[in-house]
């Protein structure tokens, strides 16, 4: 799927305003936008000491979804962190970036 014009700039102006935002060190925005043909980048591994990657030499796979977001995270004005998401996984990382900054705060 390729992004349109229209897609493109209401991406820009989604990301300028979480950057924006992301001056304020007490915010960590998100930000979600359409994605441009990559793959997902999450992972469907069990977690816990069962799971394949605390095995040497694990190389996962990932989800093989196209992704349909780009979740975007900021942690300060010029970091900016993307993870391309599959319809079935963008909830997944938003909650995930959210845990990992609730027990950070």
């Amino acid at each position: 799927m390729t992004r349109t014009p229209q897609d493109t700039f209401r991406s820009d102006q989604t990301l300028a305003a979480a950057r924006d935002a992301a001056a304020d060190p007490s915010l960590v925005p998100v930000a979600i936008t359409p994605a441009n043909g990559e793959q997902c980048t999450w992972c469907d591994c069990p977690d816990g000491p069962n799971s394949p990657h605390n095995q040497r030499g694990y190389r996962c796979p990932g989800c093989q979804a196209t992704a349909k977001n780009v979740v975007s995270t900021f942690t300060g004005p010029d970091i900016r962190y993307d993870f391309p998401a599959c319809e079935r996984h963008t909830t997944d990382i938003v909650a995930s970036v959210a845990q990992v900054v609730g027990g950070a705060r």
